[in-house]
This record gives C-alpha cells, structure tokens and sequence, in this order.
C-alpha cells in the first residue's frame, strides 16, 4: 500500500493538505516491473499518472522496426518522482516509452478519471497539482534543452 506520507513528499502532491492526499490515496495502485519490462508504450492511452515508488524508469524515443535501446533514453525518472503526465493533458497519449531499468520497480499508478473527477470538485487541489504538474514539465524541458546544448557544442567543437 502506498504511504500517505510518500505521497505527501512527491513533487506532483506537493502542497496539498493532508485531505486531499487522503482523498488521492484511494485513486493509486502500486504495480511491479522488472528490469527491462516496458511500463508504457510511445502512442498508448495515458489512463494514469505515475510515480516511481522503488527503482528507477528510463523514458525513451523508441524508433519503429527498432527494439528499445538506452541510447534512446530521454530522461531517467528516480523515486519519488512522476511521469505519464500526459495523463493529464489532452490527447491523453503517452508521448514516449517507459521502462524499468533497475532489478525491480514498484510503480504507483494514480487513476487519471478519478483525479480529474476530485479536481472538479476540490478546484484548489487541482491549480496546486497542475501547477506542480507545469514545474515537472519545465524542469525536463530544461534537461532536454541542456542536453540539445552540449549535444550541439559537441558537434561544433569536433566537426571542423
């Protein structure tokens, strides 16, 4: 069972009362993956919201015809923090592959319906969490963004 205090800790919980967590907590479900098992697939239905309780997930660019490679790796998502976002926003499609890296990962799956049905009815908790949600999207912007940078000086520097 999911902790009440680990979801109070999450960076997409964050700033929510203890009410509203507890309202949350009945929406998750914890599933579990080995390593190198695909969590999601790039273009499937986005029906949940996740968070890496134990281990770690990769989010990878997986090319058609091609099996995964972790070349293809986007970015690496630890414990605590969450991923599928995409849940959330409309077409509701998971924009890219994810897996599990580690020995095992225990995963918390937060039922998409019925987090958007609370937020219909608690506005409050909705704002802080699409505002957490506006965050997580910022900060791997910006590591893709950093990444596109030295990927790029890289190239300049070696390819005269």
């Amino acid at each position: 069972m999911v902790s009440l205090n680990f979801l109070e800790k999450s960076e997409i919980f964050k700033g929510l009362d203890s009410e509203q967590i507890e309202e949350i907590h009945q929406y998750c479900n914890i599933k579990e993956f080995r390593r190198g098992d695909m969590i999601f697939a790039e273009g499937s239905d986005a029906t949940h919201l996740c968070i890496v309780l134990e281990g770690q997930v990769e989010l990878r660019f997986d090319l058609p015809g091609h099996p995964t490679s972790d070349t293809n790796t986007i970015s690496s998502i630890p414990e605590g923090k969450a991923f599928l976002w995409s849940s959330l926003v409309a077409p509701h499609k998971s924009r890219l592959s994810s897996y599990c890296v580690s020995r095992t990962c225990k995963i918390i799956m937060v039922d998409r319906a019925s987090l958007l049905s609370f937020f219909e009815k608690d506005t409050k908790a909705g704002y802080i969490m699409m505002s957490n949600l506006a965050s997580v999207v910022a900060s791997r912007f910006y590591k893709l963004q950093d990444e596109i940078i030295k990927h790029r000086g890289y190239e300049t520097m070696f390819s005269w």
